[in-house]
């Protein structure tokens, strides 16, 4: 089974509905194969510590159906209504993967996960902590700052209480309704902020899984350098609320852009609340995320980082994984802007790679080779989209290219003649947005040597009822639903891409592709 958007009710809100899982379109698919790479494919977790003081939730208000300036800020992505629930995500959809031991279509075992990238939301030391918790199966507490309540923009107290978030306890005495539920049908759930805050002991996946390095995970919101100051601000005791009477909206919204530079501004008179402290929300800093998968106790299990990644601060790396080399490629851009490109130093390594490769090679990143586009480098030089699509273009030992960022299921191929000369670039939709899913990626030979890649879509392991949200896996399921309801990506409110472009095509999702023999 799968599952769709219901009909909408008076105020917009659609229920999710069983279907029938889609058949796959594409090639057909060998009755008898050789597996090269049979493995799960993750993206875009954003495990969020939505209580973060430094997020900026304001902003996104800008990007609201309302909004005199919608048209020209598109969508900000700042604030996800359902950005609490991540942790319960990612547990569900560990749960789903486990049950999957072997690929749909070719019967061969899965030997592995990949994760390309933002595995956290605003490159924090206790996102990362929570992230591996889950992926290694050990207790989690999702909360930060005071446990004994929730201090994020949908809390409950009415002292600051915003009509322009869901608070999905209701409404507090003398105050109106939020728009969320006023205007476009959501939902009051009791205690949410409580249990989603709840600690639990995370399942942990079965197979093997390598990491990958997103913008989300070296840079605040994806975009900012952390530096010395905001690092401060974000262990502190303020949260902000708005902009400080200097600021331009319009300059500050550029701050936050897909090409670098990019920061934030000096708080100066900025209106805040007091919120509790936290140390373990400080900013990760460059190679220690490498480090703190190599501490983890799950390490055993395996996410392709090495001593070499920590000493040398560099979140790339390549490894023999069944019959491929798998090259994990580091996107970002850590000048600053949330779209991608590579030094010169990585793209001169990946090329060596390429070519000493006995192997069919598989690329991993987090960024698209259409969004390696970021050619902002105070030092040095940034490699962009023209000349790495060119570099690999000479090797046709390059197959496949897995990425994420988009979120969305997206299938396109890189090369002049299609099947014949280039490799096909796969990329799979997050667990933050609508529809939620990862995919199973099976890539394999028959027996004249053609290559084929069998791609099915996975839905994390709840349902469609939420119940009471208690557990992870109602919470979860609340969490998808919210999904397929934000209300600035409904298209009869004039969205520019709607919800369920997310999905993608039918030839992005449930497909069987194929490149000639070589």
């Amino acid at each position: 089974m799968a599952f769709a958007r219901g009909e909408a009710n008076s105020l917009g809100w659609r229920n999710l509905v069983n279907v029938a899982a889609e058949p796959h379109c594409g090639h057909t698919f060998p009755a008898s194969s050789t597996p090269l790479l049979v493995l799960h494919h993750l993206s875009d977790l954003h495990v969020c510590d939505a209580q973060s003081p430094t997020r900026p939730e304001y902003l996104d208000r800008h990007a609201d159906p309302d909004s005199p300036i919608r048209a020209q800020v598109g969508t900000i992505g700042t604030y996800r209504p359902h950005a609490m629930l991540s942790p319960h995500v990612v547990e569900s959809m560990v749960q789903s993967l486990n049950s999957i031991t072997v690929g749909p279509l070719s019967g061969h075992k899965i030997v592995g996960a990949i994760i390309t990238g933002d595995t956290t939301d605003n490159a924090q030391k206790n996102e990362v902590d929570w992230y591996l918790a889950l992926l290694d199966g050990l207790e989690i507490r999702p909360d930060s700052g005071d446990f004994s309540k929730y201090e994020g923009v949908i809390d409950d107290g009415s002292e600051h209480y915003d009509v322009r978030y869901w608070h999905p306890h209701g409404t507090p005495a003398g105050k109106e309704d939020d728009q969320a539920r006023a205007k476009y049908g959501f939902p009051i759930i009791p205690n949410l902020l409580n249990s989603c805050r709840t600690p639990f002991k995370a399942t942990g996946l079965n197979f093997p899984w390598y990491a990958v390095h997103g913008n989300h995970d070296a840079l605040l919101q994806g975009t900012v350098t952390p530096t010395p100051v905001v690092n401060k601000e974000m262990v502190g005791g303020k949260r902000y609320i708005g902009l400080p009477s200097s600021a331009n909206l319009f300059e500050t919204l550029m701050q936050f852009g897909e090409v670098g530079p990019a920061g934030y501004l000096a708080a100066d008179d900025a209106p805040y609340v007091e919120v509790s402290a936290e140390i373990e929300r400080r900013a990760i800093e460059r190679g220690e995320y490498a480090q703190l998968h190599l501490d983890s106790p799950g390490t055993p299990r395996g996410h392709g980082f090495s001593t070499d990644n920590v000493r040398d601060k560099t979140m790339y790396y390549s490894m023999l994984v069944q019959g491929v080399k798998l090259i994990v490629i580091d996107s970002v851009n850590h000048f600053g802007g949330w779209q991608g490109s590579l030094d010169e130093e990585q793209f001169a390594w990946i090329e060596k790679e390429v070519a000493a490769s006995d192997r069919p090679v598989v690329l991993a990143s987090h960024h698209p080779l259409s969004t390696m586009f970021n050619d902002y480098a105070p030092s040095g030089r940034r490699v962009c989209v023209d000349e790495i699509r060119e570099m690999l273009l000479k090797y046709p030992k390059v197959i496949a290219w897995l990425a994420g960022h988009e979120h969305r299921h997206h299938v396109e191929w890189i090369g002049d003649v299609e099947e014949v000369s280039g490799f096909w670039q796969i990329e799979t939709a997050s667990h933050a947005d609508w529809p939620q899913q990862s995919r199973t990626v099976e890539m394999v030979t028959d027996a004249s040597g053609d290559f084929y890649f069998g791609l099915t879509v996975v839905d994390h392991a709840a349902g469609t009822d939420h119940g009471s949200a208690t557990t992870p896996l109602e919470i979860a399921a609340l969490s998808r639903t919210v999904s397929a309801n934000v209300w600035q990506k409904r298209p009869e409110l004039g969205a520019k891409h709607g919800i369920d472009w997310w999905l993608g095509r039918p030839t992005d999702r449930n497909v069987v592709l194929k490149i000639n023999k070589r």
